[in-house]
């Protein structure tokens, strides 16, 4: 399988248009794979009654940092949602910070629970993303220079393009 900083560059151009919840784990999920990580979609607990039909994770990235798996949990939020809009006339990017406080108070007792780390990837539906998607995907874009022995710096350079 070829990889290369332009196919990241495409899969992450995926994101500035508005796509389905599953393409976007999807294209996520396919990146993880390209750069050696080991993840798996939809990824619950399998662990004990209560926990058992919980699904913390839309990806469960194994050894994501220092060992310890993450768990990817993916939305997408439109600022003109009545929760977020007069915050969101104020403040750019205010429904993704709104909308990763949220992932992590539904989820970070269950993956703590587990083991795990809890990173909503959260976007904007007009195409800002939340600081922890923006930096899982910098940490993304460093482990697959590594894999495609591209400079780190135009694969960085390709994905904050395609996010920003």
């Amino acid at each position: 399988m070829e990889c290369s900083y332009w196919k990241f560059y495409n899969a992450f151009a995926l994101f500035a248009e508005t796509i389905p919840h599953n393409k976007l784990r999807d294209v996520v999920l396919q990146t993880c794979h390209r750069a050696c990580i080991s993840a798996k979609a939809e990824a619950g607990s399998g662990l004990g009654h209560e926990l058992r039909n919980t699904r913390p994770a839309d990806i469960l990235a194994s050894n994501w940092l220092c060992g310890k798996p993450a768990a990817f949990d993916l939305t997408v939020v439109s600022p003109l949602n009545p929760t977020f809009i007069s915050e969101a006339g104020r403040t750019a990017g205010s429904a993704a910070v709104a909308a990763e406080l949220r992932k992590h108070s539904a989820n970070d007792a269950k993956c703590s629970e587990l083991g795990w780390t809890c990173i909503p990837l959260v976007a904007e539906s007009y195409g800002a993303w939340g600081s922890e998607a923006v930096q899982a995907f910098s940490r993304l874009a460093s482990y697959l220079a590594t894999r495609t022995n591209s400079p780190k710096s135009k694969v960085s350079a390709a994905c904050t393009a395609a996010l920003i």
